[in-house]
């Protein structure tokens, strides 16, 4: 079913998430709600959710990987490269701001899958960044958070006379 969203300010989405243990019906449908969730998002289209998105605090996000909706049971990074990059993320729990957050490019995550089976595996790119952006949730945290940290700039979106979307720096006077 498809849920609302927790958002700024709304001080639960900085909530510390809890591991899940019950491999049961309840976890299949939290992750079939994040999935129904996040496919029904369209300007812009969602890339991931996590659980403290939708007011469950339990740690399970759902990531599009290769077009395809995943989900990820008490996801853990274990390894990221040493190469960053920056990449312009938004969240809907940060309604319409979006900022380039420096992150690594490259992820080893350990996590199990929705029948508590353990999954490992490397990713790299747009998969590395949505998962590192979906399993900071997990723990309170932000893109934001990263941007502030980084020195960086935090935009929305606004739309000039034509109607086109621009990306405006937001100002902290």
């Amino acid at each position: 079913m498809v849920q609302p969203f927790v958002a700024l300010p709304d001080t639960r989405i900085r909530q510390k998430c809890q591991i899940v243990v019950a491999f049961d019906q309840s976890l299949k449908n939290l992750i079939a709600d994040l999935i129904e969730t996040s496919e029904v998002q369209e300007n812009p289209p969602a890339l991931g959710m996590a659980a403290p998105q939708i007011g469950v605090f339990k740690r399970v996000i759902v990531a599009k990987i290769r077009n395809k909706f995943r989900p990820f049971v008490n996801p853990k990074i274990t390894k990221v490269s040493k190469t960053h990059g920056a990449y312009l993320e938004g969240c809907f729990s940060v309604g319409g701001k979006y900022g380039q957050a420096i992150r690594p490019l490259e992820i080893d995550i350990e996590a199990q899958d929705a029948s508590g089976k353990k999954i490992s595996r490397h990713y790299k790119g747009i998969a590395a960044r949505i998962l590192q952006h979906e399993t900071d949730h997990l723990d309170g945290i932000l893109f934001v958070d990263h941007v502030y940290k980084q020195n960086g700039k935090i935009f929305r979106v606004e739309k000039d006379k034509g109607g086109k979307e621009l990306l405006v720096e937001e100002s902290y006077a």
